[in-house]
């Protein structure tokens, strides 16, 4: 017989996933704590319980999203930058067409989300990453990084609208196109 789950741990497990979906089909500044709570079936005193606010709840809804950057981040460790770039490329690619759905709620609270200190080191971790999409040093390298990643996750906002596979095959060629491997 299986371990059961404890029922605060499940009770948390509802008000992410309950809170993502909210967050996915209203938006995150359209969601209130109470509407999580709702949904989940629970008082808003047993959201704010597990976390101290909206953002926190987002912050834990994105950690395995997170983790799976700072996995791709410690890969492209000690590569040189040529094999760097052409890493991050493909996980980058693969990451975004995993949490696609995830995206799009990032992209609403891109304007105030260096605000929230629940988000530092996933802001840091994207920071890092573009760096490595850049291939180089360069600022106009940077930008156009920066420009690609901004396209790539304005594609993926929209779940449903292409497979995986189209989607995959749109974002690898966009990246490679765009950026140039280092020399």
């Amino acid at each position: 017989m299986a371990p059961s789950t404890p029922v605060r741990e499940r009770t948390r497990r509802e008000i992410v996933q309950q809170a993502m979906e909210l967050f996915s089909t209203n938006g995150y500044n359209a969601t209130s704590l109470q509407d999580i709570a709702t949904a989940a079936g629970c008082s808003k005193a047993t959201v704010l319980y597990h976390f101290n606010g909206k953002a926190a709840v987002l912050s834990a809804a994105l950690e395995p999203s997170a983790v799976a950057l700072d996995e791709v981040l410690a890969e492209l460790e000690g590569l040189s930058p040529a094999a760097a770039q052409e890493l991050a490329i493909s996980r980058f690619v693969e990451l975004s067409v995993k949490f696609r759905g995830m995206i799009q709620v990032l992209q609403d609270v891109l304007p105030s989300i260096e605000a929230m200190p629940e988000f530092t080191d996933l802001i840091t971790a994207g920071m890092r990453l573009t760096a490595h999409l850049a291939g180089s040093p360069d600022p106009l390298e940077n930008a156009i990084a920066r420009f690609a990643i901004g396209g790539l996750l304005g594609e993926c906002r929209h779940p449903g609208e292409q497979t995986d596979t189209e989607l995959r095959a749109l974002c690898d060629t966009a990246l490679r196109r765009l950026l140039r491997p280092p020399t």
